[in-house]
């Protein structure tokens, strides 16, 4: 199993990828990180994530163009730019590994993949899912960065968006339009006819809130599980029933 395989987006941008786990799996896992992060996600999430799952699934991980070690600009990125990130990791996968395709998305990544609506993959967990109001994303977005030192929220032109990681990271005037033009309940009820999908809300969500989840209740088909944890499940008790609740949506 090539554990760093070269994949490109159409941009021809190359793409860092990293496949781990059981190489004989029948299953593979693609990963699909939030915003500004990479295939690591904030405080080793995806990392704990692939472990717990490792013995079992083949994992795919990857850094979305201009972050992380994958090439490209992030002024440049948008939910469309990332979603033609993840096709080309779908595409590899699909022609690489026999077997059925099932997706963690975490935050951000949860709009990539169902903007994208890929229509063969079995079963998908969407966590930390954003708000369905995106007017509420972009506000609850300037008040926890904006008030930063250094920071310059611009939707018109460059915004400056200090990080925890010590990185102040360049967004583009795409990322607000694709955000202000995005349908969460609409995109996700679309991609929900295509997969079997849990989406899994942090009760202590420090980065999304409460507010304007319960649109996502009106779904069909879709199964919702409320539990303990903050936007990454940074604890070990709160990752311990999330891993729980994954490997039984899975089996």
């Amino acid at each position: 199993m090539e554990n760093s395989p070269r994949i490109f987006n159409s941009q021809n941008e190359k793409l860092d990828v990293l496949v781990e786990g059981n190489e004989k799996s029948a299953v593979t896992i693609v990963m699909v990180h939030g915003f500004g992060t990479d295939k690591h996600e904030t405080g080793d999430q995806f990392d704990y994530i692939s472990h717990e799952l490792a013995d079992l699934y083949r994992i795919v991980r990857f850094d979305g163009s201009g972050f992380g070690k994958s090439e490209g600009k992030s002024e440049d990125f948008d939910y469309f730019k990332h979603a033609g990130d993840l096709k080309a990791v779908l595409d590899y996968v699909k022609q690489n590994y026999k077997g059925i395709i099932y997706i963690i998305a975490q935050s951000m990544g949860t709009f990539v993949t169902s903007l994208l609506n890929p229509q063969d993959i079995a079963k998908t967990v969407f966590m930390g899912i954003p708000n369905s109001n995106t007017e509420f994303i972009i506000n609850c977005f300037v008040k926890r960065f904006g008030i930063k030192p250094g920071a310059v929220i611009n939707f018109d032109g460059m915004s400056l968006v200090p990080r925890s990681f010590g990185a102040v990271q360049r967004i583009g005037p795409k990322y607000w339009k694709t955000l202000r033009e995005f349908k969460p309940v609409q995109t996700v009820t679309e991609f929900s006819r295509h997969t079997k999908l849990l989406i899994i809300h942090p009760k202590q969500d420090e980065v999304v809130g409460n507010e304007f989840q319960e649109e996502y209740n009106s779904i069909p088909n879709v199964t919702i599980k409320w539990i303990n944890g903050d936007h990454s499940f940074k604890k070990p008790k709160d990752r311990i029933v999330l891993i729980e609740k994954i490997k039984t949506f899975f089996t």
